[in-house]
């Protein structure tokens, strides 16, 4: 026996497959070896070349895109307007803006001035004032500036004011007959009541200062006239004291009847052709006191003849140029221009 036939034996013996022939064991063999070969791994050289092969797809890929974004920078600089210069003046948060903004901005700002305009413009005071209240009487800026002289009922009366010209008829002035307040009246009471917003020109009881008001208003009332030369004199006293205290004016307009009762200038034809002073700087008037003389002596050469003066009794006789003493109570001083001869005083 060979050793091909002893092997096959032994295989037979061990529970093997028996092969007729040699010649099918062989085949068997290499047909199991064959099927039993691991699959052969690819191979390292192909792999690297298509690794390489990618990142050069994917690179230029990228620097396509790189160009198309370029490309499209480059027509969009081209379509936008270039920037206008802005002047050195200009420069800060104003220079920020551009095209429209700018143009807003414009528009907002004229707009902010014209209403700032208006609002400002509406917003004044409906009133004027003066620094007619000042300490010393040569300070005092005349809201009206008079040209007054003595003489009969056609004396002319000039008022100049906010460098407007006009002339007024005398009998314009008094205020006591008329149914209007004349500019030149209207004026000079404006000028008292800045004394008395300062407490320089004061009242008494029952206080005339109201009809003083009444003129400085423009209003005309009924039995609260104010003869133009009883005001000039009070203006007289303001020039020189620093306070002056006025008792009496117009006793129709507060209901008085006293002293001479009806046919007191105080009353008679219309009532205010006469001025009680009780006070001048602090001190209260006899009529004959220092005070009482000394502006009787201001006043004397300025009012018109024939002017009353009252309280002869209470004083040493003077010398006068244009008053006519007569007796009156030695509580005040009494200043009259009921028989007076010319309109206005002299200034």
């Amino acid at each position: 026996m060979s050793a091909d036939d002893a092997a096959l034996l032994d295989g037979t013996r061990a529970g093997e497959q028996v092969w007729s022939s040699r010649r099918e064991r062989l085949e068997h063999e290499r047909t199991g070896t064959r099927e039993a070969r691991p699959a052969r791994a690819p191979r390292s050289g192909h792999s690297a070349r298509s690794e390489r092969s990618a990142s050069r797809a994917a690179a230029v890929e990228a620097k396509n895109t790189r160009r198309e974004v370029k490309a499209k920078r480059v027509v969009a600089a081209r379509a936008t307007p270039a920037p206008t210069a802005v002047p050195h003046g200009m420069r800060g948060a104003f220079a920020r803006l551009r095209g429209g903004d700018r143009r807003r901005f414009g528009f907002h700002a004229v707009v902010f001035l014209a209403l700032s305009a208006f609002f400002g413009t509406a917003a004044l005071p409906a009133y004027a004032t003066s620094d007619t209240a000042s300490v010393e009487g040569d300070t005092r800026v005349a809201l009206a500036v008079q040209t007054l002289t003595g003489g009969g009922a056609a004396t002319i009366q000039t008022v100049a004011r906010d460098a407007f010209s006009t002339q007024e008829a005398a009998i314009a002035l008094d205020s006591t007959q008329n149914n209007y307040v004349s500019p030149t009246v209207q004026a000079l009471a404006t000028q008292l009541m800045g004394a008395v917003a300062t407490g320089r020109l004061v009242g008494s009881i029952p206080d005339h200062i109201p009809e003083i008001a009444n003129l400085a208003e423009g209003k005309a009332v009924p039995d609260c006239g104010i003869d133009y030369r009883v005001l000039q004199a009070i203006s007289v006293a303001l020039a020189h004291y620093r306070q002056v205290g006025v008792s009496d004016i117009n006793r129709r307009c507060t209901g008085q009847i006293e002293g001479a009762g009806t046919d007191s200038s105080h009353y008679a034809d219309g009532g205010g052709h006469a001025v009680d002073f009780y006070l001048l700087d602090g001190q209260a008037l006899t009529g004959g006191d220092a005070k009482s003389v000394e502006l009787i002596r201001y006043l004397d050469p300025l009012v018109p003849a024939g002017s009353g003066l009252g309280q002869v009794g209470c004083r040493e006789s003077m010398s006068l140029t244009n008053f006519v003493p007569f007796d009156d109570t030695c509580n005040h001083l009494h200043i009259d221009f009921g028989k007076a001869q010319g309109v206005a005083l002299t200034q």
